[in-house]
């Protein structure tokens, strides 16, 4: 059985996600793709081609935006942008945001945060956790075939 929490009066965030590609259908329902929180990179810096930051608002709220910040792991903010909200929309549970990113440049491997403000409150953040990984070494002869 999931317990689901009552709606909150504030406003919250109930829902972030990164994916390969994400929409609202026409009758509402929320499709995500290939979802993720790590990417692994042989060299840096690195570009990300395309993801999606997913949010899922719920609550009342009087502002009509919302903030989204991306933070590199030594603490620099890399991005910010101010969202528009219908906050009535978002009081009758449909508070989906889609913010599509391309050509995201990662220099540093650590954890990334997207993080989403509402007022001079954080309602939550969006871990991206980047891995720096060494490229597999080429094998140079034929390869032994494991026996049972």
């Amino acid at each position: 059985m999931i317990d689901f929490p009552a709606r909150t009066e504030r406003l919250s965030l109930t829902l972030g996600i990164l994916c390969d590609h994400a929409l609202i259908g026409q009758d509402g329902k929320l499709s995500l793709i290939g979802i993720f929180d790590h990417i692994g990179v042989s060299q840096l810096p690195a570009q990300h081609p395309r993801f999606f930051v997913v949010v899922v608002l719920q609550g009342n709220s009087h502002e009509q935006q919302v903030e989204m910040e991306f933070v590199a792991p030594d603490g620099r903010s890399l991005m910010r942008e101010a969202i528009p909200i219908d906050p009535q929309a978002v009081a009758q549970g449909n508070g989906k945001l889609l913010a599509e990113i391309n050509m995201l440049v990662l220099d540093q491997p650590g954890t990334f945060e997207f993080r989403v403000s509402g007022g001079d409150r954080l309602l939550g953040t969006i871990p991206l956790h980047v891995d720096h990984v060494q490229p597999e070494q080429q094998l140079t002869g034929p390869t032994p075939v494991p026996r049972a």
